[in-house]
C-alpha cells in the first residue's frame, strides 16, 4: 500500500499541533522554567510547516518558507535548553547556532531557486538536516546534567537517529531519482520523530526541575527548622536529637555536657548595639567550629547559651576543651573599642543511663554558679539537678566588659 504524501504530511501536521497544544496547555495550567516556551513554539512552528508543504506544489517560495519553518526545530529546541540550563550554560556560544542554522537554510533555498538536479537537491536538503540535528545532539550530551538526566538521553537518542536518518539519505541521494517534493517530504518525515519524543522530554525536564526545587526547598525549611541561622550551629531540639544520636553510636564509656555563655551579653548589646551582638555570637561559634572535634555535639539553646556534648571526656579534658575555645576567642575583636570577650561555663559528666536533658540542665546549674563566683570561669558540676555539688572552679583569666 502506497501512503499518499499530502495526507501522510496533514497527518504528521496533526500530531505535531497535538503536542504543541499539550505543551501549550501544560505552561498554562502549571509551573513551568525558562526554555519551555522555546521548545513549545518550535513544536508549533514545525506543525505549521509541515502544514504549509502539504499545498506547497511546485511553488519555490512556499516550499522554501516550509524547509525554513522545520528546519527551525532543532536550533529553537537547543535555544531552549540554553535558558532551562542558563547556569551551567554550553561553552558553544548561541551566535554560532544562528549562522549554522543560518548558512543551511539559504544553502537549501539556492538550490531551489537555481532549480538543481533533484539528486544534488536531496544531497543539501539531507546534509543540511544532518549537520543541525547532530551538532544539537552533541550539545545536549555536553550538557553537565546529561549524565543524570532520562529525558536528556531520550533527547539525544531521538536526535541522533534523526541524524542518521539524514546520513542515510545523503548517502544514497547520488544515486536517487526523486523530485523537489519528494526529497523535501522524507525530510520533513525525518524531523517529525525527534519533535515527537520533545513531548515527553519537556514534560519530563520541567518535572525534574519541579522535584529539584521541591527537594531544595525541603532541605531549606529542614535546615531552618534544625539550625540557628545567625550560627549555624543546632537549635535546642536538633542538638538534643543530634546528642543523642552521638551517644548511641559512639557507645562512649565517659562523656562530658558544657553549657556556657557570654558574659554581660545584655550590656554588650546596649552599648555597641545588637549587630554587634550578633557577631560576637558568630565569632563564639566558629571558635566551637575551629576547636571541637569531629564526634562532639554543639548547639545554640538560649540567647546567648551554648551547649556543646563531649563523648568519651571526663571533665578534666571538657575544662581543656572550654580553655581552648577562649584561647581561640582572644585572637578576634567583635566590634570597635569592645573588649575581649569573656566566656562562663558549666561542665558536668553523664551519669550512666542520664538523659541529655537532665545532664544539660546539671551544666546549667554550674554555669549559674561560675557567674555568681564572679564569671569569666568554669565550674565542674556533681550531684543531682535537686541537689547540685561542685567542687573545681577554675578562673580563665578573661575579663568581661
Amino acid at each position: 500500500m502506497t501512503l499518499h504524501p499530502p495526507t501522510l504530511l496533514l497527518v504528521c501536521a496533526i500530531a505535531a499541533s497535538l503536542a504543541a497544544a499539550t505543551m501549550t496547555w501544560f505552561g498554562a495550567r502549571h509551573r513551568i522554567y525558562r526554555g519551555h516556551w522555546f521548545w513549545t513554539a518550535s513544536q508549533w512552528l514545525l506543525a505549521a510547516g509541515l502544514a504549509l508543504q502539504v499545498g506547497a506544489a511546485s511553488n519555490d517560495l512556499v516550499s522554501a518558507t516550509a524547509h525554513l519553518l522545520i528546519l527551525q526545530w532543532p536550533i529553537c529546541v537547543l535555544a531552549g535548553l540554553r535558558r532551562f540550563y542558563s547556569r551551567h550554560g554550553l561553552r558553544v556560544r548561541w551566535s554560532i547556532d544562528l549562522v549554522l542554522f543560518g548558512l543551511v537554510w539559504l544553502s537549501a533555498a539556492a538550490f531551489l531557486q537555481v532549480r538543481a538536479a533533484p539528486n544534488m537537491q536531496l544531497l543539501v536538503w539531507s546534509a543540511g538536516p544532518l549537520l543541525l540535528l547532530a551538532y544539537v545532539a552533541i550539545l545536549v550530551t555536553l550538557l553537565g546534567e546529561f549524565k543524570s538526566s532520562p529525558a536528556l538521553k531520550l533527547l539525544s537518542v531521538g536526535l541522533g537517529a534523526a541524524a542518521l536518518a539524514n546520513a542515510y539519505r545523503f548517502a544514497a541521494g547520488f544515486n536517487a531519482q526523486v523530485s523537489a517534493n519528494e526529497a523535501l517530504l522524507m525530510g520533513s518525515l525525518i524531523m517529525v520523530f525527534p519533535a515527537m519524543l520533545m513531548l515527553p522530554v519537556a514534560l519530563l525536564l520541567n518535572f525534574q526541575r519541579t522535584e529539584h526545587t521541591w527537594l531544595a526547598e525541603q532541605r531549606k525549611l529542614r535546615y531552618m527548622a534544625d539550625m540557628d541561622v545567625l550560627t549555624r550551629l543546632p537549635n535546642r531540639r536538633h542538638f538534643h536529637e543530634l546528642a543523642t544520636e552521638a551517644l548511641a553510636a559512639t557507645q562512649a564509656d565517659a562523656a562530658s555536657v558544657m553549657a556556657f555563655d557570654i558574659d554581660h551579653f545584655k550590656r554588650i548589646n546596649e552599648m555597641f548595639g545588637h549587630a554587634a551582638g550578633d557577631e560576637a555570637l558568630r565569632q563564639v561559634s566558629q571558635c566551637m567550629r575551629d576547636t571541637l572535634r569531629e564526634p562532639d555535639v554543639a548547639g545554640r539553646v538560649g540567647s546567648n547559651e551554648f551547649v556543646i556534648l563531649l563523648p568519651n571526656t571526663l571533665p578534666k579534658g571538657a575544662m581543656a576543651a572550654a580553655s581552648r575555645i577562649v584561647a581561640q576567642l582572644a585572637k578576634y575583636q567583635p566590634a570597635p573599642r569592645m573588649a575581649t570577650l569573656s566566656l562562663s561555663f558549666g561542665i558536668v559528666q553523664l551519669y550512666e543511663a542520664e538523659t541529655i536533658d537532665n545532664a544539660q540542665l546539671r551544666a546549667e546549674q554550674a554555669l549559674f554558679e561560675a557567674k555568681r563566683q564572679g564569671r569569666s570561669r568554669m565550674v565542674v558540676g556533681t550531684g543531682s539537678s535537686d541537689h547540685p555539688l561542685f567542687t573545681n572552679s577554675r578562673t580563665l583569666g578573661l575579663f568581661g566588659t
